[in-house]
């Protein structure tokens, strides 16, 4: 956000006009700008007309949800609300998307709240359609890469990456000796020196330490990679923007063919598209009959099947649940463990996240409250006494003239510093996807325009430094 005004002040844009809605689900690191600008005093039209709804009983329990009214909403779902055991939960809403004709299989999304129940669901769909033959003919068996879903703090701390890791660089850096575009496998990590050792290139692994190059700034994507067949009948959603054939992340295809030369797909918009079988587009993607609620908002269709177990009120929460039975046209489906269990765990569980300017700005009430000296002023000696203490432990950077510089006076990111440099530049981003604490958000993190090359400064891997936990 702070990106996008930059450059509306920059060109002399006249208006800037911002649509959103608060009650749904927002960005995995991003804050809440929307919310936190018109709390400033943003003027704000409100448009609180519900026209997606064609069914009214479904159309209510929206207005409820949104509300924030659960037992109303259940109320109004009524039979609607499918309880089933735990266990069977993928299973049973897998089984109310295969028993309707291929035609209302079209105008239907299942989705679930996490990563594994999303792929529970797919699996099983998959398995039914190729008994049906619906999935069929010659196999092709590759890999996808699927997002670790490591926010720009995350990815700043090398004891996050594990072996086997796969980084896709978005920028060159000339120290890495990495290109746009180009592909790291992670070889090991040395935790202790915060250090990433990087395969490929064709040369000797590369020492990394991402807090100091690429990672803090959003440089880079982080995947693991996974086995994947494709087959004709096949539904595939794509995670990443392709440019070069206008594939876009978020949209589905069904494969058409399994070639020699690679697959073709047919796109929701009706074109075919045809990817060579080395097109690096071909790991970017996954199964697309179910999703999650993340990627599934903003889309409409006329009938959901809303996977949703009691449990995890991280994921399954007011903001998921109302996104989930808004998407629906005509029809909306719930299929949980416990209705009860829900209904209550959903009335205590809003999905409201703290920002860091909230934070701050309730810590800082606390403190006044208290009597307690401004942070600034009570931390001023302590960062002095740490300059002290590991300023003599430095050795000359020879990068400054060979003199002495303390560590805070460091260029940890020269490049990224430079306004000259910094000018005009997009971000890049990935999937969001979700790591293995269910952190789900599937956002559009694509490749951004070509931009120029840049030269990262970093410390020498013999020269001493000082790790960093950059909570940004």
């Amino acid at each position: 956000m702070r990106g996008l005004l930059k450059a509306a002040t920059t060109l002399r844009v006249p208006r800037v006009v911002l649509v959103g809605d608060e009650k749904q689900l927002g960005a995995v690191e991003a804050g809440k700008p929307f919310e936190q600008l018109r709390r400033a005093g943003m003027q704000t039209a409100v448009m609180d007309e519900i026209l997606r709804q064609r069914d009214m009983e479904i159309k209510e329990a929206v207005r409820a949800g949104l509300a924030g009214e659960v037992k109303t909403a259940f109320d109004k779902l009524g039979d609607r609300i499918a309880q089933v055991e735990r266990e069977d939960v993928g299973a049973e809403a897998a089984a109310r998307w295969l028993k309707l004709s291929p035609e209302q299989r079209a105008e239907t999304g299942v989705i679930a709240p996490t990563r594994a129940l999303r792929d529970e669901i797919n699996e099983r769909i998959r398995e039914n359609l190729i008994a049906e033959g619906a999935v069929s003919g010659p196999a092709r068996r590759g890999e996808k890469l699927v997002s670790r879903g490591l926010t720009r703090a995350e990815m700043a701390r090398a004891s996050n990456y594990s072996a086997g890791d796969t980084v896709i660089f978005n920028r060159q850096y000339k120290t890495l000796g990495v290109e746009k575009g180009d592909e790291r496998e992670v070889a090991r990590v040395d935790y202790d020196r915060n250090t990433v050792w990087l395969d490929g290139g064709g040369g000797d692994p590369v020492a990394w330490r991402p807090y100091q190059i690429a990672a803090a700034k959003g440089g880079l994507e982080v995947y693991r990679s996974e086995e994947m067949e494709l087959r004709a009948g096949d539904r595939v959603r794509w995670t990443r923007n392709d440019p070069g054939s206008e594939l876009v992340n978020g949209e589905a295809a069904e494969v058409e063919s399994i070639e020699k030369e690679g697959v073709r797909f047919r796109l929701e918009n009706g074109k075919e598209a045809g990817l060579d079988e080395d097109d690096p587009q071909l790991r970017h993607m996954d199964r697309g009959w179910a999703a999650t609620v993340h990627s599934f908002q903003g889309r409409t269709v006329d009938h959901i099947v809303a996977a949703m177990p009691a449990g995890n009120p991280n994921l399954t929460n007011q903001k998921s649940f109302y996104v989930a039975i808004s998407r629906a046209r005509d029809h909306a489906e719930l299929v949980t463990d416990d209705a009860r269990k829900l209904s209550e765990q959903l009335e205590r569980a809003t999905g409201e996240r703290i920002s860091a300017l909230d934070g701050v700005a309730k810590e800082a009430v606390h403190e006044a409250e208290m009597g307690l000296e401004p942070p600034e002023e009570r931390d001023a000696g302590h960062v002095e006494r740490i300059d002290r203490e590991h300023e003599p432990e430095l050795e000359a950077d020879t990068r400054h003239g060979g003199a002495h510089q303390p560590w805070h006076d460091l260029d940890w990111d020269d490049d990224l510093k430079s306004p000259e440099r910094s000018a005009g530049r997009d971000a890049d981003g990935l999937e969001s996807w979700a790591t293995e604490r269910e952190t789900e958000p599937e956002e559009d993190r694509s490749r951004g325009p070509e931009r120029d090359p840049v030269q990262e400064t970093t410390l020498d891997p013999e020269e001493k430094s000082i790790d960093m936990d950059l909570e940004l």
